[in-house]
């Protein structure tokens, strides 16, 4: 009997079943009891040692097996090769994460995992806002010539729907973020689209889908811009998929920590730790690395072109006032949270002072709306239609004044706060062409929405987070974009240098990260070998 033989694959487990113990008989034994989740029985009268953990294992043990599948019908027909696979994929696992680039059609397969699981019980898929939801309903439609996905924006409606769920929903992730819902536990299929809000350790939607979720048969998570050495993401992903007793296991079982205090996998447990992730999770940026069709070789990259633009004497007295009242000396550029805000505002040309119903906002002289509203103007002489992306109400509204004044002839709009009650018009406005600019922050719209129409962005509003950047720019560098979209990036070096140098250092390093996490997974799949 082979070691294969001692292993049988059920629909949910797998067991071991070790009545033997020759050299091969004990190397499965070893491997069975490195696995994540098991237990261990014995029978003392028939002196049999068993092992029972997930089917969705069985690969770590033997290559050659796979869960049983639960789902038969056929796969829609327009899903591109790689997205079959994933799906496919998925539904065997039951439970599973998509870490896909962006533009890699994650509603086309979120859309056809829930149509398959839905059964009698129902799929419900969260999407990050209202627009995100609405844009998942029609290309579903688009998708299937007619695909009924009900809209369930209110918890009333989430609830009321949820005492007898049927067919296809949408909702969105804040329906979580005062207090549970138990009632998610009747559905058979359960979608989270832009999953990364999970890895925001402690905040309140993160627990409340973690424990409302439990027990749901069918669970698949979506997000374009994992952290590969984010430890916290990976835990929280397989705390909600049920992956892991705690999000303890995962720390202790493959990382380690550096001399710096950072988790970091384990040299020895790489490959234990990425076989574990490829029974449950797939991390793709390019489907050809998998051996599937090199859909992205046409794709045009975006053009980069950064723009200095110089500091006047009201913003280098105004930064020197900012930091002396802070204590700081004149080479220490160790700046908080607080100051790197503060002279980001002043490189736009105001400053907030004060706080709540007390706030005022004082002007700055700066070139920079100068040089976004030039940028812009650029742009549309060459036709192409732009998005600004700000970080503060006041730029978007200093902004706003100044393109117009530069190009009266242009359409442009403004979603913020004080627009926020037109925002399904005002981007559907963009998309079909009744606008040529659209001046927004990348918190609002930089995630899950598609804008191929775009092709050119500038970013007054810099800050430190590369993911909000790298979000922005794909959501008009993705498939479907036939032109290369110019992307601009003005900066004040004396207020903003550090924090468009220290996007550039997350950038080099995530590179690196996606680079190796990608292949690790191609490795941990075995390759071409599906």
């Amino acid at each position: 009997m082979t070691p294969s033989e001692l292993i049988h694959v059920g629909p949910t487990d797998l067991t071991v079943t070790l009545d033997r113990f020759d050299q091969a008989a004990y190397d499965l034994f070893l491997r069975a009891k490195q696995l994540p989740e098991k237990r261990m029985e014995f029978d003392v009268d028939t002196d049999t040692y068993k092992v029972v953990a997930p089917a969705r294992f069985a690969h770590i043990l033997d290559a050659t097996l796979k869960a049983s599948p639960a789902i038969s019908g056929e796969l829609a027909l327009h899903l591109f090769d790689y997205q079959r696979w994933i799906v496919e994929t998925a539904l065997e696992a039951r439970r599973y994460a998509v870490w896909a680039d962006t533009g890699l059609g994650k509603t086309a397969m979120m859309v056809e995992w829930a149509r398959q699981v839905a059964g009698d019980g129902g799929a419900l898929i969260l999407e990050p806002n209202r627009e995100c939801a609405e844009q998942t309903r029609e290309l579903a439609d688009d998708y299937y010539g007619g695909l009924p996905i009900e809209p369930l924006y209110t918890r009333q409606d989430l609830e009321a729907w949820l005492t007898a769920p049927r067919g296809l929903a949408v909702s969105t992730h804040h329906m979580l973020a005062r207090e549970g819902l138990s009632a998610l536990r009747r559905l058979a299929g359960l979608v989270l689209n832009e999953s990364s809000i999970l890895k925001t350790g402690g905040g309140s939607i993160k627990w409340n889908l973690i424990h409302s979720a439990k027990g749901i048969p069918y669970k698949l998570s979506a997000t374009a811009t994992p952290a590969p050495n984010d430890t916290m993401e990976y835990a929280s992903q397989a705390s909600f998929l049920e992956k892991l007793r705690s999000e303890g296991d995962i720390l202790w079982t493959y990382f380690t920590r550096d001399k710096r205090g950072n988790w970091r996998v384990k040299p020895h447990a790489r490959d234990a730790f990425y076989a574990f992730m490829a029974g449950w999770s797939i991390y793709m940026r390019d489907p050809a690395s998998y051996g599937f069709a090199p859909i992205l070789d046409s794709l045009p990259p975006p053009v980069y072109h950064e723009h200095r633009v110089p500091i006047t004497q009201e913003q280098l007295a105004a930064m020197q006032e900012l930091l002396t009242s802070r204590g700081r000396g004149l080479f220490d550029t160790a700046y908080s949270a607080t100051e790197r805000q503060k002279l980001a505002q002043i490189a736009r040309g105001f400053l907030y002072e004060g706080s709540g119903s007390e706030r005022t906002t004082r002007a700055i002289a700066s070139r920079k709306p100068d040089m976004v509203a030039r940028l812009v103007s650029g742009e549309a002489d060459e036709e192409r239609p732009t998005i600004v992306w700000t970080n503060f109400d006041a730029e978007s509204e200093m902004l706003g004044a100044r393109i117009r004044e530069v190009r009266d002839d242009l359409k442009v709009a403004e979603l913020d706060k004080s627009t926020e009650h037109a925002a399904e018009e005002i981007l559907r406005g963009f998309r079909r062409e009744d606008t040529d600019v659209l001046i927004t922050k990348p918190q609002r719209v930089g995630y899950g929405l598609n804008f191929q129409r775009c092709r050119a962005m500038v970013f007054s509003g810099i800050d430190d987070s590369f993911e909000r950047r790298y979000q922005a720019v794909r959501r008009a560098y993705r498939l479907g974009q036939r032109y290369p979209v110019h992307v601009h990036v003005p900066h004040v070096p004396e207020l903003e240098g550090l924090m468009v140098e220290n996007v550039g250092e997350k950038e080099a390093q995530f590179e690196a990260d996606v680079a190796l996490a990608e292949s690790r997974y191609v490795r941990a799949l075995g390759g071409d070998d599906r």
